[in-house]
C-alpha cells in the first residue's frame, strides 16, 4: 500500500498537465533494520519539513534522512524507491539520477537493472517529466542504447 498526493505544478513549469503525481513509499514487512531507520527518519523528517512545494519537501526530506541515518542520498533514494517512492525528478538528489541513468545507459551488456528503476522511468514518463526522453528510450527494447567504448 502507497500514499498517493496530487499537487499542483508551480507557476515555473508548463505543459498542458493539470496534476503531478507523488507516491510516498511503503514499509515492506520484509525490511531490515536499516531500511526501517530509513524510511522511519524520511517520513519523520516529510512530515516535520516547512510547508513548501512537494518536490523540495521531499528532497529535504531525503537529505534529513541521509544525515540522521549516515547513509549517502544516493542509497537513500535508491531504498525508499525499492520501497515505492516516485515523484518527479526534482524531488530526487543529483547523485541519485547520475546513477539511474548511468544504470539504465548500460542496461544492455550488465542486464541488471533494478525494476524500481524501470518502473520510475516509466513514471516520470507518464507524468511528463522533462528529461526523461532519454530515459524513455532506454527502457524501450527496440530503442535500447548500448554501451560504447571510446577509443582516443
Amino acid at each position: 500500500m502507497s500514499t498517493t498526493f496530487l499537487t499542483v505544478p508551480s507557476s515555473a513549469s508548463t505543459g498542458s498537465r493539470a496534476a503531478t503525481r507523488i507516491i510516498l513509499p511503503c514499509l515492506p514487512e520484509s525490511a531490515g533494520p536499516n531500511e526501517r531507520d530509513i524510511f522511519m527518519a524520511f517520513i519523520k523528517s516529510f512530515r516535520e519539513g516547512p510547508n513548501r512545494r512537494m518536490e523540495v519537501r521531499l528532497l529535504t526530506a531525503i537529505h534529513r534522512a541521509a544525515d540522521a541515518t549516515d547513509n549517502s542520498d544516493a542509497y537513500v533514494s535508491r531504498v525508499l524507491v525499492d520501497m515505492g517512492l516516485m515523484a518527479p525528478r526534482l524531488a530526487y538528489p543529483g547523485d541519485f539520477l547520475d546513477h539511474v541513468d548511468a544504470t539504465l545507459l548500460r542496461d544492455r551488456p550488465l542486464r541488471s537493472v533494478p525494476p524500481s528503476y524501470i518502473t520510475l522511468t516509466q513514471h516520470w514518463v507518464a507524468i511528463g517529466d522533462e528529461g526523461s526522453n532519454l530515459r524513455n528510450s532506454a527502457t524501450m527494447p527496440e530503442n535500447r542504447l548500448h554501451s560504447f567504448l571510446a577509443t582516443v
